[in-house]
């Protein structure tokens, strides 16, 4: 049974959180008939070749497995024994074990090649997120929805046995605007929560109107730790990057402060952000609050920008929060969800914020998070291929 091969393969059968579609075992098929010109010494070329030799190996398990299966055919249709059936139907549930064992194995191969070519920023080996749901449009609406979605998440925690931890809940009656920040911790926690980043609406009849009300409330999910360290290589700047300025300190403070320059003002040039430091009577002290002081403000920017290019704008996050990118709707009228991505519908929305139904859809949505990420690679892998030395070459550049 496919010795040659089963002799230099031995995987232990586990599922995958991912499957291999036909389309793809037929891009695999195409990808270890195809020859890879051997043009680079970079690691990514004996990566292709690895994943070439169990796409070879898939391929002749599924020819076996096809020729198993017209052999049972026929012996169906014959005078053959009981036994001679039963002994089939073992060696083709044996070869079907060893077909899932493999595409676990190339699923894995490309889930590796896809971290360390395709998307060196990803956060698939993250162990902690955070979640910061805010509420858009709706007013009080809104403002409420917002705590539903974080009892909604809690619960999911809790049945998932992920440690959670509130840091904060502003509310600001002012702008009628209402942040719960959440951190949430456990082994490949992106991928759970990944796909809930966006616009989730609600759709209900508010306490004091007899009208359906349609609110918003924004969740941004990102891997606080790689992001840090993305924004503090952007605010790692060059004293070229500056503006120093230095002045006579203004108010009570005596002749010292006020005669002697002691003010320093410090513009970064990138991103016209500017702080004024007046606090002591050391125009040297003044200047290290000052570079500090520019440090957090320019965290703040940076920070706020990757939030505001996800929701499509950069000027304010309330003004991108609209009816578009929308995850999931909560139809409280027809006591129905909506998931936008999926196009999957559920009843009884009280019993999905238990979370046990969030399960589900979060699991179904992981299998075609990966499913991207499958043909993402792919088209990757061949393009490499087509464009023979000159994209291996950069990547040996850039390694």
């Amino acid at each position: 049974m496919c010795k040659k091969f089963l002799s230099i393969f031995n995987v232990l059968h586990r599922t995958h959180v991912t499957y291999l579609k036909s389309e793809q075992k037929k891009v695999l098929y195409e990808l270890y008939k195809k020859e890879i010109p051997k043009i680079s010494e970079h690691k990514a070329y004996s990566d292709i070749i690895k994943l070439q030799k169990h796409s070879q190996i898939l391929h002749s398990l599924n020819e076996e497995l096809d020729i198993y299966k017209q052999l049972l055919k026929e012996i169906t249709y014959s005078k053959d024994s009981y036994e001679e059936r039963l002994k089939k139907n073992e060696d083709i549930n044996h070869l079907n074990c060893h077909i899932e064992s493999v595409s676990n194995l190339i699923i894995d191969d490309i889930i590796l090649f896809y971290k360390s070519y395709v998307n060196q920023d990803h956060h698939l080996d993250a162990t902690e997120i955070k979640m910061e749901i805010t509420a858009g449009v709706g007013g009080f609406e809104a403002k409420m929805f917002s705590k539903e979605l974080f009892h909604m998440y809690e619960n999911f925690c809790k049945v998932r046995n992920y440690d959670y931890e509130m840091k904060e809940m502003i509310n600001d009656e002012a702008k009628e605007n209402k942040n719960i920040v959440l951190y949430i911790r456990g082994n490949n926690i992106y991928e759970d929560f990944y796909q809930e980043n966006g616009i989730h609406r609600v759709q209900r009849v508010p306490i004091n109107s007899n009208k359906v009300q349609t609110s918003t409330s924004v969740v941004f999910i990102c891997d606080e730790k790689k992001q840090k360290d993305n924004i503090m290589k952007k605010i790692n700047f060059s004293k070229h990057d500056l503006i120093v300025q230095t002045k006579r300190s203004g108010g009570a403070g005596g002749q010292s402060v006020n005669k002697n320059e002691t003010c320093v003002k410090i513009l970064h040039k990138p991103t016209n952000i500017f702080v004024q430091v007046q606090k002591t009577s050391s125009q040297i002290h003044n200047k290290n609050l000052a570079m500090q002081l520019l440090k957090d403000k320019l965290y703040n920017f940076y920070y706020e920008l990757e939030k505001n290019n996800f929701l499509k704008d950069k000027k304010n996050q309330k003004q991108s929060v609209d009816r578009s990118h929308k995850i999931r709707t909560y139809n409280f009228l027809h006591d129905v969800i909506i998931d936008h991505i999926t196009n999957t519908q559920y009843s009884g929305i009280q019993n999905f914020f238990k979370g046990h139904m969030l399960i589900q859809l979060i699991n179904k949505k992981k299998q075609l998070f990966y499913q991207n990420i499958i043909d993402q690679t792919l088209q990757y892998i061949f393009a490499l291929m087509d464009c023979q030395k000159g994209p291996l070459d950069t990547l040996s550049q850039n390694k």
